[in-house]
């Protein structure tokens, strides 16, 4: 092989590679853009729930509830946070 076909080679190795990082960059940016509208979908669609606007169709009604739960899960981990933070806060007032 002449050392100009094995530069050639080369080349289309890199150019090749290239392409397949790029088509996986832009993926990766598509899925977020996806992932973003799904959440934004999924805000408004409980939004609606919340106000009465809407009904639950049977078939969400388990993936309603285990949202539901979810935030009530958060709820409470944030009010145990706060709790803690503010036990902490009053324990080093009255050391000092």
């Amino acid at each position: 092989m002449r050392f100009a076909a094995f530069l050639e080679s080369m080349r289309d190795r890199v150019v090749h590679r290239s392409q397949i990082g790029k088509r996986k960059l832009d993926r990766s940016a598509v899925r977020r853009q996806l992932d973003e509208a799904n959440r934004q979908l999924g805000e408004r669609f409980r939004a609606l729930l919340r106000t009465g606007r809407l009904e639950v169709p049977a078939e969400l009604a388990r993936y309603v509830d285990a949202v539901k739960g979810l935030e009530e899960k958060l709820q409470d981990i944030d009010r145990q946070l706060a709790e803690l933070k503010g036990e902490h806060l009053k324990a080093q007032g009255s050391t000092t």
